[in-house]
């Protein structure tokens, strides 16, 4: 995957639960399918994943644009087990 900004044709958008309703998203990066975009959110570092109490991702919700249209395309959340679930509007 790709997450340079010129390179890619979806853009990956990211936050953690904390978030509040209609609150900023961060731009994490641009990758070029649809296969694993929540990867972009994941903490490559060691020492940073250890302080993150062995949590391995940057944000708990991702929402996928098409580059072209912005269109969404779609949202994940991850669960309590570290998984990576679509969004349907409720947690499971």
């Amino acid at each position: 995957m790709q997450n340079e900004l010129h390179a890619g044709n979806y853009l990956v958008f990211g936050w953690p639960s904390e978030e509040q309703a209609g609150g900023m998203r961060d731009l994490l990066g641009v990758v070029e399918s649809l296969d694993g975009p929540w990867e972009l959110a994941r903490i490559a570092d060691y020492t940073e994943k250890m302080e993150n109490g062995d949590w391995e991702w940057t944000v708990d919700f991702i929402e996928v644009y098409n580059r072209e249209t912005l269109k969404p395309e779609g949202t994940w959340w991850v669960d309590s087990n570290g998984i990576w679930q679509i969004y349907t509007g409720n947690f499971k």
